[in-house]
């Protein structure tokens, strides 16, 4: 789809962010069951649920544009499960992946951010108050969730992954 207006802009993406949603979130219970971590496990073990209700905020205000969504799929929400699936192919349970894995969750949770952060201001400069309001909400708990993983690697995985050193051979 050309994108000629803002309300084209807005569509387009939401439709991306709602297809990241769909994705990001059924990847989330494999972080859970690669954390060794218990509250980065129950962390991931949330974000299924939340990414749910992100998606079904998004649906909503696709719903108020009157469009159909195409089915084109969002290249980014790809490349970011790919790469959680290689940190957990390449890293054994332990303190390193769950850094790793933390990595991951904060990259996509600044998509999000930014995102949000965009498709939250078409939708008020469209006067568009329903994906406004829905939008501002998921930029809000995105917010909220990237600063409980900074502050879970800051104060605790992270520094347990810095004693995790190899056995020399």
């Amino acid at each position: 789809m050309k994108m000629q207006t803002l309300d084209d802009l807005l569509f387009t993406g939401l439709t991306y962010i709602h297809d990241f949603e769909q994705q990001v979130s059924q990847e989330a219970s494999k972080m859970a069951q690669a954390s060794s971590n218990p509250e980065l496990k129950e962390m991931f073990e949330k974000s299924v649920t939340k990414g749910q209700q992100y998606a079904e905020r998004v649906q909503r205000a696709i719903t108020a544009t009157g469009k159909q969504p195409d089915s084109n799929g969002n290249p980014i929400a790809k490349a970011m499960i790919e790469e959680v699936e290689n940190m957990i192919a390449n890293t054994d349970a332990s303190p390193v992946r769950d850094a790793a894995l933390i990595v991951a969750a904060n990259q996509q949770q600044l998509y999000r951010i930014s995102a949000y952060g965009s498709v939250k201001s078409f939708a008020e400069a469209l006067g568009e108050s329903g994906a406004f309001e829905e939008m501002e909400q998921n930029l809000q708990d995105s917010k909220n969730g990237d600063e409980k993983l900074t502050k879970l690697a800051e104060t605790q995985v992270n520094k347990e992954a810095a004693q995790a050193r190899p056995v020399a051979a």
